[in-house]
């Protein structure tokens, strides 16, 4: 019994100053990516890069909501005229895209940014509304005339 109390105090003699060693920092180690305190991005539209740059791939998709916070529709397309201009083709009404009708709007109308600090792919365009994008003429892809 003694011989084993001894072995045991032995053991824990060698082992605790190994626990107590502080870890290296993370510029030492090969993982340091793995140990680096997780941060959450500010909340900002993911639209945005870090530069102010938008995103084409997020921008479609994104709810449109006018400056009443009322969501008036939602980016189908960007399109890319043959003078370079740039328009976006907003989906109104329908529901899950059926019966939605399809208006075209220049891009420039559009704002986008941090809007009430949400971080969804948040488009206002100020003065819209259903009706008024609804009295707009239709939008198609191909000409059908």
């Amino acid at each position: 019994m003694i011989k084993l109390a001894t072995i045991s105090l032995l053991a824990a003699s060698l082992a605790l100053p190994v626990m107590a060693q502080t870890p290296a920092s993370p510029s030492n180690t090969a993982g340091a990516g793995m140990n680096a305190p997780a941060t959450l991005p500010p909340a900002r539209n993911p639209i945005l890069t870090d530069t102010g740059a938008m995103r084409a791939s997020k921008i479609v998709g994104s709810s449109v909501y006018n400056d009443k916070d009322e969501k008036v529709g939602s980016i189908d397309d960007i399109v890319i005229g043959n003078n370079r201009t740039l328009h976006a083709v907003i989906s109104v009404g329908g529901v899950m895209g059926v019966g939605a009708r399809m208006v075209q709007v220049p891009f420039d109308k559009l704002q986008f940014g941090n809007v009430k600090g949400s971080s969804d792919n948040r488009v206002v365009m100020p003065g819209a509304s259903k009706d008024a994008l609804n009295a707009m003429p239709e939008y198609h892809y191909t000409n059908r005339g």
